[in-house]
């Protein structure tokens, strides 16, 4: 009974156990990729057919589980597949066409500027609807920033991983967040499980 009652427990409090949190100290670096230890834990997250939509510098690579990755970067000077704002980025791919998408967008107006010529993304949360509409049931989000808000609630996704990469000085932690969507057999777990705020 105690490991019943602890689920319960965890279900009304918002909480979830079953999330892979990972702990990681890193050199800051000028492209997140750069640093071995956050490409690692990426990678080992790829499955199938992936979007790097804010691809910047860095290739990642995949094992055996990966496909094809397609590179989108907005700035034509870099060795990306498409050059399009991730805000549109659903007007050039079929629905449903990518098992992963990773999101590692400008976390803030200096990186931007130091590594971007300061362009930015758009509207995050439109850009997040356009990785919805092309990402296949049972897909994964893997986004990078300075949040661990992925997905928005309301389509339901299940956090699969939360991993915090300290760089030990002045600069931000990155954090790097999985969300998985939801397949028609499991929507109902992930409506029962989360979706409550604390208000």
């Amino acid at each position: 009974m105690g490991q019943l009652n602890e689920a319960v427990e965890a279900k009304q409090q918002g909480r979830r156990d079953d999330i892979d949190l990972s702990y990681w100290t890193v050199q800051p670096n000028r492209w997140t990729f750069q640093s071995r230890k956050i490409r690692r834990w990426c990678e080992s997250w790829l499955q199938g057919r992936v979007l790097n939509a804010c691809a910047g510098k860095t290739k990642l690579t995949g094992g055996f589980e990966v496909g094809e990755i397609v590179r989108n970067d907005i700035d034509e000077q870099r060795d990306a597949d498409l050059h399009v704002d991730v805000c549109e980025i659903a007007d050039h791919f079929d629905p449903e066409s990518f098992d992963t998408v990773v999101f590692d967008p400008p976390f803030s107006t200096y990186q931007a500027q130091r590594s971007y010529e300061g362009r930015v993304v758009g509207e995050v949360a439109l850009a997040k609807r356009q990785f919805h509409e092309l990402l296949r049931p049972g897909g994964r989000v893997i986004q990078f920033g300075f949040t661990t808000t992925c997905m928005p609630m309301e389509l339901k996704y299940r956090r699969l991983a939360v991993a915090v990469f300290n760089t030990l000085g002045q600069m931000n932690d990155v954090l790097g967040v999985v969300d998985g969507k939801s397949t028609d057999a499991d929507r109902t777990l992930v409506a029962d499980v989360g979706g409550e705020s604390d208000d």
